[in-house]
């Protein structure tokens, strides 16, 4: 069910300066599909590049990454756009080889391993939002996070991505079921999961059993991406879980990676622009739907 006050389709985006942090690592995408290969720069990037492209001229972008001279040039023309103070050098970013599959989950095999980001340097009490993408799984820990919301009043947005998926000896991440991972919902306001990484979150027995504890444990809003088909929402109204479905046109022959990206970054900012789920969730696939065309070309 979905109350009349939340169905608003024209746009009213508030016009306050926002400062907005996001926080991830960059990886070095070697993308195989339909035995093409592609490489490109990936992980946050694709996060970082369409908050950019939503922004407006007065908001004040952040970014907490990692980048090395080797792939450097590929990211430049979207982190120019942000203060580069959080941005660390290292001697090499993760390569990962993603082996697309349009039928079923795409598998990811990783080389140079990462390291953690480092926190310790941001007073992130001055932030209105905070994005943090869990690209390879360890770009922040549990401490952090719990740090991070001590600190701040801003609204954190959480995408599961990869800690959903330990590496195993061969550099393949698998899914497997985080075993504490009420500890770092308590810290989030709004959690972002595709229904393999969704079924990480704990054992239950329907993902509506599994959504109605998360929100009970302090998140406010869950989005679960449903590949090609869309995405549901999940969210507490006087004390009932609500939940609303929204279809995706299907765009036929489309590289489907870097779409959750794309996906949680266009919902993050017209939510904390607008405050307003079933607005944010439309505009989101809309989003996501132009990035597909634009990468047919």
């Amino acid at each position: 069910m979905l109350t009349a006050s939340l169905v608003i389709f024209d746009l009213n985006l508030s016009e306050d300066i926002m400062k907005i942090l996001l926080i991830g690592h960059s990886v070095f995408d070697t993308i195989v599909r339909n035995e093409m290969t592609t490489n490109s720069p990936g992980g946050i990037f694709y996060s970082a590049r369409q908050i950019q492209l939503l922004c407006s001229y007065d908001d004040e972008l952040f970014l907490l990454t990692q980048t090395d001279n080797s792939t450097k040039e590929y990211f430049i023309p979207v982190y120019s756009k942000f203060n580069c103070d959080f941005i660390e050098e290292v001697e090499a970013i993760p390569a990962v080889k993603l082996i697309v599959d349009d039928k079923k989950e795409r598998r990811e095999i990783y080389a140079n391993i990462s390291t953690k980001l480092n926190i310790d340097k941001i007073d992130f009490s001055k932030f209105d939002a905070i994005l943090i993408n869990m690209i390879t799984g360890s770009d922040i820990n549990l401490d952090d996070l719990k740090f991070i919301r001590s600190n701040t009043s801003a609204i954190i947005f959480f995408d599961v991505h990869t800690l959903s998926r330990p590496m195993n000896e061969n550099g393949e991440r698998v899914f497997t079921v985080i075993q504490n991972f009420s500890e770092w919902a308590q810290n989030i306001e709004i959690l972002q999961a595709n229904e393999n990484e969704f079924n990480t979150l704990g054992e239950f027995d329907s993902e509506y059993d599994r959504a109605r504890y998360l929100l009970k444990q302090g998140v406010k809003i869950i989005l679960l991406t449903k590949g090609v088909l869309g995405a549901k929402i999940f969210y507490m109204q006087n004390d009932e879980m609500m939940s609303y479905f929204i279809s995706a046109n299907k765009i036929i022959n489309a590289n489907t990676v870097g779409c959750g990206d794309v996906f949680g970054a266009s919902f993050f900012y017209n939510y904390i622009r607008n405050r307003n789920v079933y607005q944010s969730l439309s505009f989101a696939i809309n989003k996501t739907e132009d990035f597909l065309k634009e990468k047919i070309g």
